[in-house]
């Protein structure tokens, strides 16, 4: 034993770490070999998968903001463009009433325009012999009385009245006709004529006569909608129409204003 040289022994001590390092080194290569079956990481499922891409990123793209109240009103509509409808104005009374040159005359005399305004009820008269007060007394809310003189004492007078809506217009019309009824018996020497439908573009008219100390009238109802209006027209008995009444010429233009 004590012969042995130590250089062998080295050399064994050696060979032996040598053997050992290759046996290390051959199953460090079999573990990571990717042909065995515990080696491999299993394949995502499908669910897994969906999972994951609902899931947002974390990095991804910021969203458009929301949009302000300034990118809101210039934003331009989508489809079709609606136009705004303008409330329409409402007629004022005056302009129903009838120019001079638009009035009927009586034995080819001009009419001339004396006064234009609101009906003063400390002023002005009834229109026509059977009328007992002046229309705001009955319901209008406004009134506008136009005057007429010509030659020879012919004279007209037209009211325009505004009632608050066509109900109101109708009850008063209903109340000029029930003066017309008893007209006779109210006035002194009073002749009254019979109430006769106007046909005229929009509404409802009629006309009558009178006939009164030695003067002759034609007096015009017309409604429409919530409007009354009145004419009469005046003259000597002699001067005045028998073929054809003025007043009722006159109840067809007003009704062309409305």
């Amino acid at each position: 034993m004590a012969g042995v040289p130590r250089v062998r022994t080295t050399s064994l001590i050696a060979a032996l770490v040598v053997e050992g390092l290759a046996a290390t080194l051959l199953l460090a290569g079999c573990g990571t070999d990717s042909d065995g079956p515990e080696a491999a990481e299993p394949a995502a499922t499908p669910s897994a998968r969906a999972t994951v891409s609902e899931q947002p990123s974390a990095t991804a793209a910021p969203s458009a903001p929301e949009p302000t109240a300034a990118t809101r009103a210039t934003r331009k509509p989508r489809g079709h463009k609606v136009g705004t409808l303008q409330p329409r104005a409402r007629a004022t009374t005056t302009e129903h009433l009838l120019d001079a040159d638009r009035l009927p005359t009586v034995g080819d005399r001009a009419w001339a325009v004396d006064t234009t305004g609101p009906e003063d009820p400390e002023r002005d008269p009834a229109v026509g012999a059977c009328q007992k007060t002046l229309l705001g007394t009955i319901g209008a809310v406004e009134t506008v009385r136009r005057t007429f003189t010509a030659a020879d004492r012919v004279t007209a007078t037209q009211v325009v009245a505004r009632f608050a809506d066509s109900r109101s217009a109708w009850r008063a019309h209903r109340v000029l006709v029930a003066w017309r009824d008893d007209c006779a018996e109210r006035v002194d020497r009073a002749d009254v004529g019979p109430l006769e439908p106007v046909t005229v573009r929009t509404g409802t008219a009629e006309s009558y006569r009178t006939a009164a100390r030695k003067r002759a009238a034609g007096l015009g109802i017309l409604r429409t909608g919530s409007y009354l209006t009145v004419v009469e027209v005046t003259a000597r008995a002699e001067r005045y129409p028998d073929s054809w009444d003025p007043a009722r010429v006159a109840l067809r233009r007003v009704a062309r204003t409305f």
